[in-house]
């Protein structure tokens, strides 16, 4: 017996349907299992607070955030990027921690796009602990790129690539950032210019690679003897928002 040509129709539908569910179902368990095995809910903490923990504390966070960086895969972090802003800012870590060369190329794509897809604050440090001429000049070209740019982009880290880039200029003995801030250019052109202090964004890269390399950042005693109790953190959003209060 032939089935009528609109039951075999609905038939074809209905199956295409719960196919189309499976896959979306598969795809969730796939990148659920790339959270879980990157510690994107376990270190949800790098919003800031881990840097002005008790150093006890602080110590076994960081060994269980340095070992998770050593054994995440490259893919696992190259697809980590591609979620949202908390994941980038778990992989960027990861990276650092982990000393993730492999993933440079990756960074250095994203930050050579004037529109980028999304935060680029967490590539800051990974570049810093990274480390090397290379490195810097990613950040330099970064920097060029983006201070001619007329609009404001909340996804741009002016600031902290500048900070990243003079603490690797300190450590590697190079002057990439002496172009960028000659009198009359990009950094002087830019319009945020004037309520960044290069010192502290200096100093705070060095916290965050003495942070990521397992020593103390500093963070906690310095707050201590400025008689602060907050520290901004290092999302995108919490640094126009939230703090992290010390313990």
């Amino acid at each position: 017996m032939r089935m009528s040509r609109s039951i075999a129709d609905r038939m074809r539908y209905r199956l295409h349907g719960v196919l189309g569910v499976v896959l979306l179902h598969t795809a969730g368990r796939h990148e659920l299992r790339v959270r879980r095995r990157c510690g994107v809910w376990r270190y949800g903490e790098l919003t800031g607070h881990a840097l002005v923990m008790p150093r006890a504390r602080q110590r076994m966070f960081q060994w269980r955030l340095r070992r998770c960086a050593r054994r995440a895969t490259v893919a696992d972090l190259a697809e980590l990027l591609d979620y949202g802003w908390r994941e980038r800012l778990v992989a960027g870590w990861l990276i650092a921690c982990g000393s993730r060369g492999e993933l440079r190329p990756r960074i250095a794509q994203d930050m050579s796009d004037p529109r980028p897809h999304g935060y680029l604050y967490p590539y800051c440090v990974a570049l810093a602990c990274l480390g090397t001429e290379r490195d810097a000049r990613i950040l330099s070209d970064y920097l060029i790129m983006s201070l001619a740019s007329a609009e404001e982009d909340e996804r741009h880290c002016q600031p902290e690539a500048m900070g990243a880039l003079l603490y690797l200029d300190g450590s590697l003995g190079t002057h990439y950032a002496e172009a960028i801030l000659v009198a009359g250019g990009p950094w002087v052109r830019w319009p945020g210019a004037s309520s960044v202090s290069l010192e502290e964004q200096r100093r705070d890269a060095a916290s965050l690679v003495a942070f990521a390399r397992g020593a103390d950042p500093g963070v906690r005693a310095r707050l201590a003897r400025s008689g602060s109790t907050s520290f901004a953190g290092d999302l995108p959003a919490s640094r126009s928002a939230g703090t992290a209060a010390i313990d």
